[in-house]
C-alpha cells in the first residue's frame, strides 16, 4: 500500500506538497465528511423509526428494533467498505461512503413520508439532491478516469467472475436449445 500521508524526512515536511499528496489529503478529508453525513443520516433514520415505533409497540419492542436495524446497518456498511475496497486502501474510502450515505438517503425518503414538509421545500431539496448526486457522480468519474494505478476494488473481481460464469451458462442453455 505503501506511503499515503505520513512523511518520511524534515525535507518532505518543508517541501512543497506534490499534487499526488493534495489529492490524497482532499479524497480523506472528502471520506471524512462524507462520514459523518452517513452518521447524522443513520442517526435521523432510525431516530424517525424510533418515534413511530413508539406509537406502535412497547418500549421493550422499540428497543429490540432499533437494536436490530443499528446492527444491520452496521453489518452492510461493513460490508459495502469491504467490496469497495476502502478496507484496503483509502482511496477508496469516498465513493464506498458517498454510496452509503446515498443509499440511507434513499432509505429515509422511502420509508418517511413527507407530510410535514412543505410542497414547495420538498421539491427544492429534490432538486438540490439531484444536482448534487449528478455534480458528485461526474466529479468521482474523472477522479477515477485521470488515475493511472487504481488498486483492484474486489466488487468489480466479484462481478467479473460472475459475469463470465453468466456467460458460460447462456451459451450452455443455447447449446441445450438447438
Amino acid at each position: 500500500m505503501g506511503e499515503l500521508l505520513l512523511v518520511e524526512s524534515k525535507e518532505e515536511i518543508e517541501a512543497a506538497w506534490s499534487v499526488e499528496k493534495r489529492f490524497r489529503v482532499t479524497e480523506v478529508f472528502l471520506a471524512v465528511l462524507w462520514c459523518t453525513s452517513s452518521a447524522w443520516l443513520s442517526f435521523y433514520f432510525t431516530d424517525c423509526l424510533m418515534s413511530r415505533w413508539l406509537l406502535n409497540y412497547t418500549p421493550q419492542a422499540t428497543l429490540v428494533r432499533l437494536l436490530t436495524i443499528n446492527s444491520m446497518n452496521a453489518y452492510i456498511t461493513s460490508w459495502v467498505l469491504y467490496l469497495s475496497g476502502g478496507s484496503e486502501d483509502p482511496r477508496l474510502l469516498l465513493p464506498a461512503w458517498i454510496s452509503i450515505a446515498s443509499t440511507l438517503t434513499f432509505l429515509y425518503h422511502l420509508t418517511h413520508p413527507r407530510l410535514a414538509i412543505l410542497k414547495e421545500t420538498s421539491l427544492s431539496i429534490s432538486v438540490f439532491s439531484i444536482a448534487s448526486f449528478i455534480s458528485m457522480v461526474s466529479l468521482l468519474l474523472q477522479l477515477h478516469l485521470t488515475r493511472e494505478n487504481d488498486p483492484p476494488v474486489p466488487l468489480f473481481g466479484i462481478v467479473s467472475v460472475c459475469w463470465e460464469y453468466f456467460k458460460i451458462g447462456v451459451g450452455m442453455l443455447g447449446m441445450v436449445g438447438r
